[in-house]
């Protein structure tokens, strides 16, 4: 039998998995842009592999069928019935940029602010200076006020990434690829911490992709229908 799985992983973090865990499982096809979003076809698998395949790729699996990220957001968005907002310093709009790539993604995103300085963290997002201070700018806590800033009666979901995307500017404590993403809603926050590898643009999309993945799943465990007038 043949499988198909759309998810958020780095192609070298799967073919970690598959080493370790599937040796057995060799005919299969990735498709990647060089960032985190992969589809993978399996090929002529037993129902004994099917199974263990689900086990595996359960945490970061987000769909079966040839649907995006950035689509599969879109419709999780448009069935809860959310407004998405988006901050962002490193990314600097990619995430915006792939959520109005889906048509139709004005009935769900209401728009994006890039805030790459610490000055703009502060007068575009509302992030305190002491959190700035005591935290610095690639922090989770600094994640979290980005993404609260964004809240509103038009926005009802809202999703912030600051990180360092290299090549230079990393230490010991917060190395290059050190990512950390937000997202909050009326009711919830959660906040991740990740360290992703590869050169600039690798590790730009590799956060993009994780923001679109983390909100998917955040709407998937936590989102209740929320009414909201549109605009359009």
């Amino acid at each position: 039998m043949d499988k198909y799985l759309r998810m958020c992983l780095p192609v070298a973090e799967f073919e970690e998995r598959m080493t370790n865990w599937h040796p057995n499982v060799s005919e299969y096809m990735v498709e990647s842009d060089g960032g985190a979003d992969i589809g993978v076809t399996f090929r002529g698998i037993t129902p004994m592999d099917d199974d263990e395949l689900d086990d595996t790729f359960s945490d970061v699996v987000y769909s079966d069928i040839g649907t995006t990220l950035a689509e599969t957001l879109y419709e999780e968005l448009r069935e809860a019935n959310k407004r998405l907002a988006t901050a962002e310093s490193l990314t600097g709009g990619m995430l915006a940029s792939a959520i109005v790539d889906v048509p139709g993604a004005s009935e769900v995103f209401y728009g994006g602010v890039v805030a790459y300085t610490e000055t703009a963290k502060m007068d575009r997002l509302g992030v305190l200076d002491s959190t700035l201070a005591e935290c610095g700018a690639v922090s989770g806590e600094t994640a979290v006020e980005m993404a609260s800033g964004l809240i509103s009666d038009d926005v009802s979901i809202a999703v912030a990434t600051t990180g360092l995307a290299g090549p230079g500017g990393g230490s010991n404590d917060k190395p290059v690829g050190l990512v950390y993403i937000a997202v909050t809603d009326y009711d919830f926050t959660e906040v991740f911490e990740h360290r992703f590898y590869g050169d600039r643009e690798e590790i730009r999309k590799q956060a993009k992709d994780y923001a679109m993945f983390h909100v998917i799943q955040h709407i998937r465990k936590n989102a209740e229908p929320v009414d909201m007038e549109s605009e359009y």
